[in-house]
């Protein structure tokens, strides 16, 4: 879910899985399966949560995927 509930472990939140996906993507553009490899073992997150924040950036337009590496979008 997008917006954070009282309830909700703010650690698994799309938002927050997000910044971290942008935060990778500053430093260098991955493969897919290296950043999953890597977020899964910092953060402890499911294939479902990965995709579904990668769909998110993706649909934001702040992300592209070429040839199965992830990059940043470049801001004019």
């Amino acid at each position: 879910m997008l917006i954070p509930s009282k309830y909700e472990n703010l650690d698994k939140n799309l938002l927050v899985i997000g910044s971290g996906v942008i935060a990778k993507l500053k430093k260098k553009p991955y493969n897919v399966e290296d950043l999953f490899q890597v977020l899964k073992k910092e953060k402890g997150l499911n294939l479902d949560q990965y995709f579904n924040c990668l769909t998110f950036l993706w649909l934001s337009d702040i992300l592209i995927e070429e040839n199965f590496k992830l990059y940043l979008k470049k801001r004019k």
